[in-house]
């Protein structure tokens, strides 16, 4: 093993994997590396229904055979019996071709490659023949002769142009998948856990949903201060979807207890001070070096920081990916309700910005700032290649989960077009190949990207059809591109691998805001609406409610989408609503007033709302509201003034007001804020100029 530096990354998931990489990833480990496959044709996996396969062969979809790959064809070297191909074909057989096409050339190493070759002209044939008869007619060398035989798939169809939405095909094997899961639980690390239960929650089937409510509940269990980050990431977003979904309580003291444990995780700065100069080959001073250094604040390592600095821990340095699964983590727990107030989110962003280039290629960790010496930040952010796509989908999905930040929608944009320029490294992840092609595809389908989704199908529905085995119930790995890509020796690949595909599928009912679910309402699939439901919809994320109002009252017939969007609409003015009744009973006649002119820019238009809200402006209108909001307002004023100048005079002004409006809340208001800022010198009082012994 290398002597690396801290320069030096490893992605590892789940399985400890201690796996050393150099940061900058050679361009000839973007294809399968060599036609050894790393020495691995004949490296089985030790567990799960793969382990009697002789080594890491390439799964030939649901044929059921599995083969060497060669430059233009595969050699058959393992046959699952009772499979399609089982007395078809034989061991040796070298297929070269389908359905009447001889297959194309792989590159091995050499740049940039994708599926091109005998991997993607066979998952292309096999979606031929499943989309037809079930015939695929594979042109196989035996031995001194050639011949064409046939292997019978099942008459599947084909994958929708708007796959995974209304696609018949994705409803077939996302049912499958979902069962085989279900039948063979356990036996996979905190990623697959956390795909596998964002899956089943998402299913509309009730015994698949409430496999996945069960599946989270069985996560609802603390981790500790040793845990690594991975496992913090995950299952902060799997707990956090989970009560985002049902609004089951009974998780957030955990979900609080991991949010907690993330930021003490997350590496602090200013002085990071874990290396030094003579730690380098190059010559660097060490106020050089901590400056770098001081750039790696806010990302996060495999363990928590600080940690013990050993080889497969803290000693790596932070990486790009667990610092992402991390502000997802931060991010839903905001929308659970729990506090997530320190800077860490702020840092955390900060990181991922520096690590993200002007092309919207994603860093593997810190080598923005060091890789075996200092490294001009500016001039490695302007680099204009585009490159690690499945990053890209990973920090798609951070900006989504971020609508609140003014840089989203323009980060969006920009991984949105990395992936489409490099979409063809998406299953090169380092490590683990499937964590990557899983959370690149995710923020694919998340997007609203048509086209781009469009264009990702037609390239990667071959690689889910070759990953595919026999039965269409399961899915296995397929040999990846970079050196150290070990998913397939990880616990039950099997699973892994199938649990993975089936969250894909599950972007055809998407329920969760990883799924780029913004408003769920129940009965409505947001990503299968058209025409004018679509733009209603599209309103109600916009939170401009009267104008679906006005479109959904005119959608005819009995339509049932139509239906629970205005209940959603009807249900949320009147649970907003009832907040003026709050404020009414405690007098603060100024707050109702601003709330009833926010919920009329909202939902005036909407019949019920209207009449509803009539009173209230009718109220508003005349004394004594009308003098009570002008009094409020003085107030503000009064209290403004003192908070700028902390002086005597400011002081004075509003105890005299507090006196001319003894009998008015705002009055008793003031009242106290003079008394806490005579006693003390402070003035405590929430946004709406609320003192804190009223709070």
């Amino acid at each position: 093993m290398h002597n690396h530096r801290p320069g030096a990354w490893c992605l590892v998931t789940g399985a400890l994997l201690f796996v050393a990489a150099s940061l900058a990833v050679p361009t000839d480990a973007l294809a399968i590396r060599d036609e050894d496959n790393q020495g691995r044709w004949n490296e089985p996996c030790k567990e799960g229904p793969d382990s009697v396969v002789p080594g890491f062969l390439v799964n030939m979809g649901p044929t059921g055979a599995r083969g060497i790959l060669k430059a233009r064809s595969y050699v058959v070297k393992y046959i699952f019996p009772s499979s399609p191909a089982a007395g078809v074909l034989q061991i040796d057989d070298e297929v070269y071709g389908a359905n009447g096409k001889e297959f194309s050339a792989h590159t091995f190493g050499g740049g940039y490659h994708g599926l091109e070759g005998p991997l993607q002209d066979l998952g292309l044939a096999i979606e031929d023949s499943e989309g037809g008869d079930g015939i695929l007619k594979l042109m196989v060398r035996r031995g001194e002769s050639k011949r064409t035989v046939d292997v019978q798939l099942e008459k599947l169809g084909r994958f929708a142009d708007t796959f995974p939405v209304n696609c018949k095909k994705t409803e077939i094997l996302k049912a499958r998948a979902y069962k085989y899961l279900m039948d063979h639980p356990g036996g996979i690390s905190s990623q697959g856990l956390c795909v596998e239960t964002l899956a089943l929650l998402s299913s509309d089937d009730p015994k698949v949903f409430e496999a996945g409510k069960r599946l989270a509940l069985s996560w609802n269990k603390p981790y500790n201060e040793d845990t690594w980050s991975w496992h913090l990431g995950f299952q902060g977003i799997a707990l956090g979807e989970y009560h985002l979904l049902t609004g089951d309580r009974s998780v957030l003291k955990i979900l609080q207890s991991t949010l907690d444990l993330l930021r003490n995780a997350q590496w602090k700065g200013p002085n990071i001070g874990r290396w030094k100069v003579s730690d380098f080959k190059k010559n660097v001073d060490q106020e050089t070096l901590d400056r770098h250094q001081a750039l790696y604040e806010g990302g996060f390592g495999h363990c928590p920081y600080p940690e013990v600095v050993h080889r497969g821990g803290g000693g790596y340095g932070p990486m790009q990916w667990p610092t992402c699964l991390a502000i997802m983590a931060w991010q839903l727990g905001k929308e659970c309700g729990l506090e997530v107030r320190h800077r860490g989110v702020e840092a955390g962003f900060t990181f991922l910005d520096y690590g993200t280039t002007v092309a919207g290629h994603v860093a593997y960790g810190g080598e923005f700032t060091l890789n075996n010496g200092p490294v001009d930040s500016a001039r490695w952010k302007a680099n204009t290649k585009n490159g690690f796509s499945h990053k890209s989908g990973l920090a798609y999905l951070v900006y989504r989960l971020s609508p609140d930040r003014p840089e989203s929608a323009k980060m969006m944009n920009l991984h949105l077009s990395n992936i489409d320029a490099a979409y063809r490294d998406m299953p090169d992840g380092h490590a683990c190949a499937m964590m990557g092609l899983t959370w690149g595809l995710a923020g694919v389908y998340a997007s609203d990207d048509a086209a781009l989704k469009k264009k990702i199908t037609n390239y990667y529905k071959a690689w889910m059809n070759l990953a595919r085995c026999h039965g269409s119930d399961s899915y296995v790995i397929l040999p990846g591109r970079d050196y150290a890509d070990s998913s397939y020796y990880r616990n039950n690949i099997r699973n892994h691998t199938t649990a993975s595909i089936a969250f894909i599928y599950s972007f055809s009912t998407p329920k969760l805001q990883v799924q780029g679910v913004s408003v769920l309402i129940p009965g409505v699939n947001h990503v299968a609406l058209k025409g004018v439901k679509a733009t209603a919809y599209k309103a109600i994320v916009a939170k401009e409610y009267a104008t679906p109002f006005r479109i959904l009252q005119n959608v005819k017939g009995d339509d049932a989408e139509a239906a629970a969007m205005l209940n959603y609409i009807d249900g949320r003015w009147q649970k907003e609503i009832a907040v003026l009744k709050e404020h009414e009973t405690s007098g603060d006649i100024l707050a109702l007033n601003d709330e009833v002119a926010r919920l009329v820019k909202a939902y005036r238009g909407v019949k019920t709302f209207d009449e509803k809200i009539k009173s209230y402006l009718l109220r508003l209108g005349e004394n004594p509201w009308r003098k009570e909001v002008l009094t409020g307002k003085a107030y503000l004023s009064h209290l403004g003034a003192l908070q700028k100048s902390k002086s005597a005079t400011a002081a004075k002004r509003l105890e005299d007001f507090a006196k001319e409006n003894a009998d008015s809340i705002y009055g008793k208001w003031a009242a106290a804020v003079v008394k806490e800022f005579k006693t003390g010198g402070t003035i405590s009082v929430s946004s709406h100029g609320k003192p804190s012994d009223a709070m």
